[in-house]
């Protein structure tokens, strides 16, 4: 079940974003990267753009002014900081189609393990069949998203857009 889009968790709340929210959620974005990918990913991926390119972007995707429309992005805010947040929209893969895919969850290290990325997780897929990729040399990911229903279904990918880095599909529902 979803929780309504300014229901509290513990301390959190989830809502969903808006335009102003989007250099928060670069914010969040850089400095998830940088803790959880340094000395997985080359550096200058894992730099990445600028934060105002970021933030454009974000504001365009949540704007719904991307090729895809409008998807939600949704947001943990703590005393009105963003600490986390999750996209998610219709499958990119062709075996997946019309399932969702879980395209980012990202939760600032000091705040995981306080159900924020719960709450993100069910605000943007609910218990709906889907799928993700993720970094394979990702421990602490994978068990979240295994407690949440997911399995590595053996596809995979090297990504040149994060330096070749070895990606792994995990699924939950029909397969």
């Amino acid at each position: 079940m979803r929780p309504h889009p300014s229901t509290p968790v513990g301390e959190l709340v989830i809502r969903r974003a808006t335009v102003d929210d989007a250099r928060a959620i670069a914010r969040v974005q850089r400095q998830s990267w940088r803790e959880t990918y340094t000395g997985k990913l080359p550096d200058a991926v894992v730099r990445g753009r600028p934060l105002a390119a970021r933030a454009a972007a974000l504001r365009r995707l949540i704007a719904g002014e991307t090729s895809r429309g409008i998807q939600p992005v949704w947001v943990a805010e703590l005393t009105g900081d963003v600490v986390g947040f999750a996209w998610a929209g219709p499958s990119r893969d062709a075996d997946r189609a019309g399932r969702l895919e879980l395209f980012t969850i990202y939760v600032l290290r000091a705040h995981q393990g306080t159900g924020a990325g719960q709450g993100l997780l069910e605000a943007a897929i609910g218990s709906a069949d889907a799928s993700l990729w993720m970094l394979e040399d990702n421990p602490r990911a994978r068990r979240f998203y295994e407690r949440n229903g997911f399995v590595a279904d053996g596809t995979c990918k090297d990504d040149d857009r994060l330096g070749g880095a070895r990606e792994i599909r995990m699924v939950r529902g029909e397969r």
